[in-house]
């Protein structure tokens, strides 16, 4: 990600969006792991509903989510599974990593869900990834700085990690095919 954790905190507290970056980015996850159309600029409407009373973002705000959803879109499309969760760096407490992790769970579930209103719809492997989901957004995050607890936060930010990826396979993918196949058809 190129920008700092802590200077996206006060690029949004500056704009008087008191929101975790995480959260931020794991709205926007969300929303294209569920199937938003990718070219469309509708998730700037749904995020300014979401966070900011339907106000539109201008300036550095806009920039920054812009970003950030170019920046996810990319690494979802891409085959090598490059995304990577938007958390605060190593040299944070675990304790403000796994806040940050949670925020992101969080922040996803909402996107997921303000999308994809067809749970029944969903693949068993969707529906358990939301499950989990579901269970780390509850998650306690009182860790201790040991060896155990860092590879057991590492282990569920991977999980969640290569979940996004099995969402976005299932219903990001076909929503963009199913978009080119119409563009091509017309």
């Amino acid at each position: 990600m190129s920008q700092d954790y802590q200077a996206t905190q006060v690029t949004l507290e500056e704009n008087e969006l008191f929101i975790m970056p995480s959260e931020v980015h794991g709205v926007i996850t969300g929303l294209l792991a569920c199937g938003i159309d990718i070219e469309d600029k509708e998730y700037l409407t749904i995020l300014s509903d979401v966070f900011n009373d339907c106000i539109a973002f201008s300036g550095e705000l806009k920039t920054l989510l812009v970003g950030f959803y170019s920046q996810i879109r990319s690494t979802l499309d891409n085959c090598e599974l490059q995304f990577e969760l938007y958390l605060p760096d190593e040299d944070e407490s675990l304790h403000d990593r796994a806040n940050a992790l949670v925020s992101w769970v969080s922040g996803f579930l909402l996107g997921f869900g303000l999308k994809q209103k067809d749970y029944g719809k969903l693949s068993n492997e969707v529906k358990e990834v939301i499950h989990d989901f579901t269970e780390i957004n509850q998650m306690d995050t009182t860790f201790d700085e040991t060896e155990e607890d860092k590879q057991a936060f590492h282990e569920v930010v991977e999980y969640v990690r290569i979940s996004v990826h099995l969402c976005f396979a299932e219903l990001g993918k076909s929503v963009q095919q199913n978009a080119a196949i119409n563009t091509t058809i017309h």
